[in-house]
This record gives C-alpha cells, structure tokens and sequence, in this order.
C-alpha cells in the first residue's frame, strides 16, 4: 500500500461549487483515504453575493463532525488540505518533516499560481506567447528546481522516502493543471514518473480521471 493513515470516525461535509478548482486537492485526500464526505454544492451566486454564512466570505470550506460530537468547522484551502494531510499521515513523522513537505508543497503553489490564476495576462496567452516570462523563465526554472527534489529522493516517483506525501499530491495537481493547459513535460522527467507513480495506485479505485483539476461534478 502506498498510503498509510489512521482511520478515524468523523464525516466530512465539503462546500465548494460542483468543480474540482480549489477543493480539489480536498477532495483527492479525503477519497485517498477512504473517509466519509458529501460534496455541498455552493452556487456561484451565493458565493459572490451573502458571504456572511462562510468562515471569510469564499469557498471552499471543510465542517468536520467528529465522533464526540463536536464540528469543526475550516476555511482557506491550503488551511484544509495541510490539516487533512496531517490527520492522515502525508506530513512527515516530526515537526521538522513536517515544515520541510509544506515548504515544498507551497513552492510549488506560490510560483505557479500567480501565473494561471493571478495574471492580468491569460495564461493560455501566456503559453501560446514562447517568449512571455512565464515560458521563459518561470516554467523553465519551476521544472528544473522541483526535478532536483525528486532526484535527490532517487527519482522513485515521490518526493520523500517510498510512499505518498502532501506535496506528491500538490504536484500531481498543478501537473494536470499545466497540461490540461497545453504544456508538454518530458517523458523522461521525473515530475512524469510522479505523475504516473500516483495514477496507478490502488486508492484511486478507478477513480482517478474523475479527480482531475479541471473536472466538473455532477449534483
């Protein structure tokens, strides 16, 4: 088995709208590790129109019940994903595992990010343009930079040790969202091998093309 965790009792309510987008990460840990959740679909009107019923007026947002009784409740997606990853064993065996998986998993969200989802510039406009800085530079130094973690951890298709951690899945994601845009990775690269080393895990449950980023549920 590639995924280690603890089952636990509670169920799992995931608010967000019926796309993968930013809950889908969520929703990748919480079928990786077999935990009871329903998806609570938020119309985009209610998102951009009465905020006051969500912990800081987006989504997604996490209610966890708890066998004891008691509900949590979580905003911010990077809040949800690191709590969850930890609660099911993907950040490390230590504080100082755990700091170094989240520095990685939020490299690769910071420089990526801004790019697709942040720029006045499309980023299909980006891409098309093989000169823009995103191309050029940053792409370029991303793949480089992220090739060398998983060289350093012998290029078995993980960034730590031989099983599934927070930022394998961090990277997973970001790769289906760079090529569901177009870009072409190496066959040879080892941020291919991740890609492949995830899709062919048993967890999935054959479920994994319903996982992909730019997925739309259906209610």
């Amino acid at each position: 088995m590639t995924l280690q965790y603890q089952k636990d009792e509670s169920t799992y309510v995931v608010k967000y709208m019926n796309l993968m987008g930013r809950a889908g990460i969520i929703r990748v840990l919480l079928h990786l590790a077999e935990a009871k959740y329903t998806n609570e679909f938020i119309p985009i009107e209610q998102v951009s129109g009465d905020k006051s019923a969500l912990p800081f007026g987006h989504v997604p947002v996490l209610i966890e019940h708890r066998a004891d009784g008691t509900t949590l409740e979580l905003g911010e997606a990077l809040a949800i994903e690191q709590y969850l990853a930890e609660k099911f064993g993907l950040l490390g065996s230590n504080p100082q595992e755990a700091a170094i998986y989240r520095s990685v998993a939020l490299n690769i969200y910071l420089e990526l990010y801004q790019y697709c989802f942040a720029s006045a510039t499309p980023i299909q406009e980006q891409i098309a343009d093989k000169n823009s800085e995103f191309m050029m530079k940053a792409l370029p130094q991303f793949i480089k930079c992220h090739e060398s973690w998983l060289n350093k951890n012998g290029n078995n298709g993980h960034y730590f040790g031989s099983k599934l951690s927070y930022p394998d899945l961090v990277l997973l994601n970001w790769t289906r969202v760079l090529e569901g845009l177009g870009i072409k990775f190496e066959e040879d690269s080892p941020i291919k091998k991740l890609e492949e080393t995830i899709r062919v895990m048993e967890e999935w449950k054959g479920q994994y093309d319903n996982f992909h980023p730019f997925k739309t549920i259906e209610p």
